[in-house]
């Protein structure tokens, strides 16, 4: 990455990601990628084998459209106990 001559953060093709990066935020994709603690964040800490973290969370019913709850709660420890569980992340922004 090289900076511009008006400061602005760019990549070496000249892409000016400032152009895209919100006014209010302090740092564009790229420095944010670049940045220690956001790539320790996003390093798996886990290897196989090694047993999940537990979390438990409310079971929702969308299948009208709205969010409802079921009364179930998911608890991956018992989940992954019985069988093994596919955990998907992703983001709707």
């Amino acid at each position: 990455m090289t900076e511009s001559t008006d400061g602005e953060s760019e990549t070496d093709g000249g892409f000016d990601w400032r152009e895209f990066t919100p006014d209010d935020s302090p740092l564009t994709p790229i420095e944010l990628k670049d940045d220690p603690q956001v790539q320790d964040l996003s390093t798996a800490k886990l290897a196989v084998g090694d047993s999940a973290h537990g979390f438990a969370r409310p079971v929702y019913d969308f299948s009208d459209g709205t969010r409802r709850t079921t009364g179930a709660e998911f608890d991956l420890l018992t989940e992954a106990a019985e069988k093994p569980v596919a955990l998907i992340f992703g983001s709707y922004t």
